[in-house]
């Protein structure tokens, strides 16, 4: 193992000892994914659909997560893992809430008033992967500053599973955060469908979360 002590580290003589990685965004996933941006834009819910057939090997009948499937996801997780989430929120919270923001009014000088005004965006999407390692986390660490925030739409995607199910630990700290608009749509097709809305999901102001290459390409074609 190589130990490098930053202090002592001389850049002009070598190479930096962290370069910048090359750009993961390859021509092919670049034009894959204004590809299916173009029709999400053009088909909605149709494109949705027939995306997730392709790239989840799943048929869904319903985009939107149902209240039956919010209560089998409670029902799925055992005592000690709500406790883990409701601490986790709480912690997030106490965390995001000390950062909160007040209106500020000032009179710099007479007849000079200087406001600061807070004011929530008013839709925001938030996306949490569910492959091999859904992260939950994810949910809490977008939904609750949301949350506090006061924005009065907050919109969750998720993958599904192969059997056409939303990871249950994900439907239950969405639901522990105050989020009521869950859909089962991952990939480049979820990020398109919250920037431009379609007849099932709801068209939003910013989107935040993490995701792969295809979700975090920032390819929308030019001129759009």
């Amino acid at each position: 193992m190589r130990i490098l002590e930053w202090q002592r580290l001389d850049a002009a003589r070598g190479e930096p000892p962290l370069p910048a990685p090359p750009s993961a965004v390859s021509d092919v996933v670049s034009a894959g994914v204004r590809e299916i941006i173009s029709s999400v834009r053009r088909d909605g819910d149709a494109a949705l659909r027939l995306l997730t057939t392709c790239f989840d090997h799943v048929d869904l009948d319903e985009l939107a997560v149902t209240p039956a499937e919010l209560a089998g996801a409670r029902r799925a997780l055992t005592r000690e893992q709500h406790a883990a989430l409701e601490r986790a929120i709480d912690n997030v919270h106490t965390f995001h809430a000390a950062q909160e923001l007040s209106p500020l009014t000032l009179e710099t000088m007479p007849g000079v008033r200087c406001e600061r005004l807070i004011r929530p965006i008013s839709a925001v999407g938030l996306y949490a992967p569910a492959g091999s390692a859904p992260l939950p986390s994810t949910v809490i660490m977008l939904a609750v500053p949301a949350r506090i925030a006061g924005n009065p739409n907050r919109v969750l995607c998720t993958p599904p599973d192969r059997e056409g199910r939303a990871n249950n630990a994900i439907l239950a700290a969405a639901e522990l955060c105050g989020v009521r608009e869950i859909f089962k749509i991952g990939g480049a097709q979820a990020i398109a469908a919250l920037a431009y809305g379609t007849a099932t999901i709801p068209k939003v102001d910013k989107i935040f979360g993490p995701g792969n290459v295809w979700v975090t390409a920032r390819e929308t074609g030019r001129g759009e």
